[in-house]
């Protein structure tokens, strides 16, 4: 008996300095994460900022005050790939249909509707209520016209933020290839 109280005591501080870095290699993987972010947050800011080819939209996070100065973590960044044709834009409870694929800056991908390259008229779109979803999403694709094709990228502050989703941990930027095939204002009907 004696033995087995004497092992515990020497075991227990061992398992708990075993738990203490298990939670800073947490932590330094999370810092590390959080500055990779930031660091391509920082260099797609730069580019649309100079947008210099002029496919670089720019806006400022839905219901945010736009006389006052915002940090680049308040704008999405959107790089138009095709523009659409016709007139008119979703609204903040409009319900979108489109093709998307979201990735993390390494490439992973956490949710898509279709595999592959995007061919908008091979692709059976998806419909969501475009108030449901994350900040930058919402202000993205109420900025998009139908049959537009936009890789968005959505800092961390617009997206999850510092809470891990799913398989997406916190402080990740979202990157989207995002087609809008089509809306419906709330209250309309099709």
């Amino acid at each position: 008996m004696r033995f087995i109280k004497r092992t515990l005591l020497l075991l227990l501080p061992a398992l708990l300095l075993l738990t203490s870095c298990s939670e800073t290699e947490d932590a330094v993987v999370y810092d590390t994460w959080a500055i990779e972010n930031q660091a391509c947050l920082a260099k797609i800011a730069a580019e649309a900022g100079e947008n210099a080819s002029g496919d670089w939209k720019v806006f400022l996070a839905y219901g945010l005050d736009e006389s006052r100065t915002w940090p680049a973590d308040y704008y999405v960044y959107c790089k138009v790939k095709q523009s659409g044709s016709e007139p008119g834009y979703p609204s903040y409870n409009s319900v979108v249909s489109v093709n998307y694929s979201g990735r993390l800056i390494n490439g992973t991908i956490f949710d898509e509707t279709y595999t592959g390259e995007l061919v908008p008229e091979k692709e059976t779109p998806v419909e969501l209520q475009l108030n449901a979803c994350v900040q930058g999403f919402v202000t993205a694709l109420q900025e998009m016209q139908r049959g537009d094709v936009w890789e968005i990228y959505i800092p961390p502050v617009l997206g999850y933020g510092s809470t891990v989703t799913g398989n997406i941990p916190a402080g990740s930027m979202l990157i989207f290839t995002v087609n809008l095939v089509d809306f419906v204002h709330y209250g309309e009907t099709e």
